[in-house]
């Protein structure tokens, strides 16, 4: 029978382990609404405004896809596919199918990105580079790449820019620098979009989280640390 003195100690242990697995899944869960971590407007982020301006620019080019013409090449008569498929369905279908689409593609480390005008013509090459949907269904990427082709995807296909960012974080497991896509979902479910299929829609650990963006802001999340 326990005595009194290790039944203290038990029960102290218990709590204070209860108290860390809290605090951790606490920790690790993405701070979405984190207007402490608000850094700037997006512009001022150069490669990052550099790729949105460069998504605006390639929207026709895109689009004239869905109409099946004989101008889509490669995963852009997919991409045709997928928006009419898309059509009618729900934010979190929407997700799941954006999702599995984009990882389809073949992961390429460290791949030069080629660059296009709005017409769809090359205009050079250069390396690490954030992606818009259109270089990354013509030329693959990596996981930044990933990451933003869901952003702009989903993005065109309705769902709010406020309720998306891309996220740069070190993964501790891999020891090196990662990034996926979070999504807030209407009633405040945060999901984080890996470059695997897998989405993880609740325990979000193994991250530190160090900045995030979107079309309107940057967010720079390492004094969290």
């Amino acid at each position: 029978m326990m005595s009194g003195h290790s039944w203290l100690h038990a029960t102290a242990a218990l709590c204070v382990g209860l108290f860390a697995t809290l605090a951790h899944g606490a920790y690790n869960q993405y701070p979405f609404e984190a207007p402490q971590d608000y850094l700037t407007v997006a512009t001022d982020f150069t490669p990052w405004a550099d790729a949105l301006s460069r998504h605006e620019s390639q929207r026709a080019v895109l689009f004239s896809c869905t109409e099946g013409t004989k101008k889509c090449r490669g995963r852009l008569r997919s991409f045709n596919r997928m928006v009419t498929k898309a059509q009618g369905l729900s934010v979190q279908e929407k997700v799941h199918l954006v999702n599995i689409y984009i990882n389809r593609t073949n992961y390429d480390t460290d791949h030069p990105k080629r660059l296009y005008d709005k017409d769809g013509k090359k205009i050079g090459v250069l390396r690490n580079q954030w992606a818009t949907l259109y270089e990354f269904l013509t030329d693959r990427g990596d996981c930044e790449d990933y990451a933003t082709a869901k952003y702009f995807m989903l993005r065109e296909l309705g769902v709010r820019a406020r309720d998306m960012k891309v996220v740069v974080t070190y993964e501790r497991k891999l020891r090196g620098y990662h990034a996926v896509l979070a999504l807030r979902l209407d009633g405040g479910a945060i999901w984080l979009l890996e470059s695997d299929n897998q989405i993880r829609k609740k325990y979000h650990g193994g991250y530190r989280y160090v900045y995030a963006m979107n079309e309107h802001s940057v967010w720079d999340h390492r004094d969290d640390y």
